[in-house]
């Protein structure tokens, strides 16, 4: 039996070991490489060079000598404690089949993970905006129209005529637009399907995590309540309308899966391991970049935790593993490289908008309820990241020390992403950025706090079985249990703010065919409806939206200076068949008598078909 009085002391070495680690790795870092500076409240903390991380490490080394000399390293973590870690590793070595406990806190999850999105499933065409949900309709109406019309060119677009591989300037959507083929094959609206394959992301997400959180604590009660925090992290909120960045269900599904190969290496563990990474990669290549980093250093050390040691078996489950996701990578990377050569990379400054800082990690968003007094109320660019008080609190507890090696490696895999989220304002990301290409095709570090959200979501899982544990009976802790999911629940409830669609589209597409060229307008921000509406007839558009949108200096012309003579020729010389002129779309109507009378007395013209839609006339002209 430890005295008391020496186990206190034993933390405050063990807190002062872990800064000496802390500072002489980030100095380490420093050497290699890395640096950054960050703004808090007015305080700048500036790291360019290693000296003082040095000097702090060896302050902090003299000091913990003087206070625990006798002590061995870290010694709040007891030699008994690393029992820990074989009886983690055995459980994860494991198969158990699920109990009957496990299935019922499997249908709570799954009930959990439709709460707060049932206002959408009522009004399954409304949209949280009338921008990307509609882009990731077209995106994937157009992916299967090419698959079942003309495969040899799968990633050319009907935008931006006449380039090719236009489905490559943005991120890709190739396994939601593959589960949701059936009923775009059968002629079901794109944007039902896009909005239906964005609500299962959210059962999705949290049964994905309640499977991470069971298999990691052997706690299906702890899984529960973890679930709440994969279905209902801040990200989704925050991406609500990016249909690609909420299918984020492989990143537990695949941090799960590495750890039990590294626990027990097999051919069928690489296969499966393999199988969630390529899931990712081909539902969004993004993230599927940022889960294949973030398990690097998960995957590290818990090799290092659990003592791996190269076997047979291990060479089998790297091999299968690499089988399964090799071709995955090439299907997507060789087009994506192809058509880097007609966009390039991302721009420094770019990349530098889309980078956090440390304070974005209290910035709430605008569709988080419990926090909308708190919310910045503004676009950041995608950097209001705070993870949610929940999240902070169990995730928190589960790092309390005495540690195993998954929530060790969970911890320092947790920090990597924490400093890439930073992009250009950490200590590493630059250093990537340099190093390796593909992340020069990365505008949003920011966005690698979904992988940080996924580490905590499993380290809350270990804090809530702690917490759960406390109950003395089966019935105390079902009820601490319920409290926790619950304050989940209302700490990360969410108001999807829907608005309505367009119930129809204008019917002079009926007279449109896919061989004819649509110079679309007036643009006023409409070129993504032009693009949702092209999914009735599939005819190329000269205009687009993309993550780039390379227009010619003609067509930007003849957009800005229509509907004069001029900017009409150029049109048509630059490749155009036909045009529309919508008024239901001009941002300033009194305009559209005037457009509509130019464009009837313009001698190069015949008007094809003309309605009212909206309230507003709509007309489609040829040229002769």
């Amino acid at each position: 039996m430890i005295p008391p009085r020496l186990r206190t002391r034993a933390f405050w070495v063990t807190l002062v070991d872990v800064a000496v680690i802390l500072f002489a790795s980030s100095a380490l870092v420093v050497v290699l490489g890395g640096r950054t500076r960050i703004d808090v409240d007015g305080v700048r903390v500036s790291i360019r060079g290693a000296t003082n991380l040095f000097l702090l490490a060896a302050a902090f080394g003299v000091f913990r000598l003087a206070i625990g000399r006798r002590l061995g390293p870290l010694p709040a973590v007891r030699p008994g404690d690393f029992s820990r870690f074989e009886e983690e590793r055995l459980r994860l070595a494991r198969t158990d089949p699920a109990s009957r406990e496990v299935w019922i806190c499997a249908g709570l999850t799954l009930a959990g993970s439709l709460i707060w999105i049932a206002p959408h499933l009522w009004h399954i065409r409304a949209v949280p905006d009338p921008g990307d949900p509609l882009y990731s309709a077209w995106s994937i109406a157009r992916l299967i129209h090419q698959l079942t019309t003309d495969p040899r060119h799968l990633f050319d677009g009907n935008i931006f005529f006449p380039l090719p591989r236009t489905l490559t300037y943005s991120d890709m959507r190739f396994l939601e637009a593959f589960v949701g083929a059936p009923f775009l094959i059968a002629g079901v609206d794109p944007l039902i399907v896009a909005n239906a394959l964005m609500l299962v992301a959210f059962p999705a997400c949290g049964l994905a995590t309640f499977y991470a959180a069971w298999r990691l604590t052997g706690d299906p009660r702890a899984a529960l309540v973890a679930g709440m925090l994969g279905a209902w992290h801040p990200f989704h909120a925050e991406h609500y309308s990016h249909l690609e960045l909420n299918w984020v269900m492989f990143v537990p599904l695949a941090t799960i899966a590495g750890l039990r190969l590294i626990a027990a290496p097999s051919r069928r563990r690489g296969f499966i391991f393999g199988l969630a990474v390529a899931g990712q990669w081909l539902a969004s290549m993004y993230i599927g970049v940022m889960l294949m980093s973030f398990l690097v250093p998960l995957l590290a050390v818990a090799a290092i935790a659990w003592r791996l040691r190269p076997t047979r078996g291990l060479l089998a489950a790297a091999l299968a593993a690499g089988v399964v996701l090799a071709p995955a990578l090439a299907m997507l990377g060789y087009p994506y490289m192809r058509g880097r050569e007609a966009h390039g990379e991302r721009g420094l400054q770019e990349v530098q908008d889309g980078s956090a800082v440390p304070t974005d990690y209290g910035a709430t968003h605008i569709r988080l309820t419990t926090y909308s007094w708190h919310t910045r109320r503004g676009n950041h660019g995608e950097r209001e990241i705070f993870p949610g008080t929940s999240i902070l609190a169990l995730g928190a507890i589960g790092m309390i020390p005495p540690l195993t090696g998954a929530s060790i490696a969970a911890i320092v895999a947790g920090a990597a992403a924490f400093d890439w989220s930073l992009g250009l304002n950490g200590l590493t990301y630059d250093d990537l950025n340099k190093r390796l290409l593909v992340y020069r095709g990365m505008r949003v570090p920011a966005r690698f706090s979904v992988i940080l959200g996924s580490a905590l979501a499993l380290l809350g899982a270990i804090g809530a079985r702690r917490l759960i544990r406390l109950g003395r009976s089966p019935r105390t802790q079902a009820a601490i249990c319920g409290v926790l999911a619950a304050g989940v629940l209302f700490d990360l409830r969410f108001d999807p703010r829907l608005r309505s669609y367009f119930p129809t589209m204008p019917a002079i597409y009926d007279r449109v065919t896919p061989d004819m060229v649509l110079a679309e307008l007036p643009r006023d921000n409409h070129d993504i409806d032009y693009m949702y509406f092209s999914t009735r007839h599939w005819a190329h558009l000269i205009g687009g939206y993309s993550g780039y949108i390379p227009i010619a200096s003609d067509v930007r012309y003849g957009f800005q200076h229509f509907p004069e003579p001029d900017a009409l020729a150029r049109l048509h010389a630059f490749g155009a068949t036909h045009v529309t002129y919508n008024c239901a779309f001009e941002s300033r109507p009194w305009r559209c008598d005037a457009a509509l009378k130019a464009l009837a007395e313009n001698p190069t013209l015949e008007l094809v078909a003309g309605e009212r839609w909206q309230n507003a006339q709509v007309a489609l002209y040829k040229f002769k």
